[in-house]
Protein backbone atom coordinates (compact mmCIF):
# COMPACT_ATOMS: atom_id res chain seq x y z
CA UNK A 1 0.00 0.00 0.00
CA UNK A 2 0.84 3.23 -1.20
CA UNK A 3 1.83 5.93 1.92
CA UNK A 4 -0.68 8.16 0.79
CA UNK A 5 -3.11 5.42 0.96
CA UNK A 6 -2.03 4.55 4.94
CA UNK A 7 -2.03 8.27 5.96
CA UNK A 8 -5.66 8.78 4.32
CA UNK A 9 -7.11 5.35 4.85
CA UNK A 10 -8.77 5.72 8.49
CA UNK A 11 -10.12 9.55 6.62
CA UNK A 12 -12.23 7.11 3.62
CA UNK A 13 -13.00 4.47 6.76
CA UNK A 14 -15.39 6.72 8.36
CA UNK A 15 -17.36 7.64 5.72
CA UNK A 16 -17.39 4.38 3.97
CA UNK A 17 -18.70 2.78 7.68
CA UNK A 18 -21.43 5.76 7.45
CA UNK A 19 -22.32 4.69 4.27
CA UNK A 20 -22.85 1.68 5.51
CA UNK A 21 -25.36 1.70 8.41
CA UNK A 22 -27.11 4.58 6.31
CA UNK A 23 -30.93 3.26 5.81
CA UNK A 24 -31.44 2.24 1.89
CA UNK A 25 -34.25 4.94 1.81
CA UNK A 26 -32.31 7.60 2.40
CA UNK A 27 -31.27 7.84 -0.98
CA UNK A 28 -30.15 11.47 -0.84
CA UNK A 29 -27.55 11.27 2.17
CA UNK A 30 -26.34 7.76 0.86
CA UNK A 31 -25.39 10.05 -2.50
CA UNK A 32 -24.08 12.86 -0.38
CA UNK A 33 -21.87 10.01 1.33
CA UNK A 34 -20.50 8.58 -2.03
CA UNK A 35 -19.94 11.97 -3.58
CA UNK A 36 -17.30 12.25 -0.27
CA UNK A 37 -15.89 9.08 -0.57
CA UNK A 38 -15.59 8.89 -4.11
CA UNK A 39 -13.94 12.42 -4.09
CA UNK A 40 -11.47 11.50 -1.13
CA UNK A 41 -10.41 8.45 -2.98
CA UNK A 42 -9.33 10.38 -6.29
CA UNK A 43 -7.43 13.08 -3.74
CA UNK A 44 -5.66 10.08 -2.41
CA UNK A 45 -4.74 8.77 -6.05
CA UNK A 46 -3.45 12.28 -6.81
CA UNK A 47 -1.26 12.14 -4.16
CA UNK A 48 0.20 8.85 -5.50
CA UNK A 49 0.44 9.96 -9.28
CA UNK A 50 2.46 13.45 -7.97
CA UNK A 51 4.79 11.43 -6.16
CA UNK A 52 5.09 9.05 -8.73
Amino acid sequence: MSPARNIYNPIIVSPLKEHDSTPDDQIELRNSIKRRILFLMSTVKSFELASA
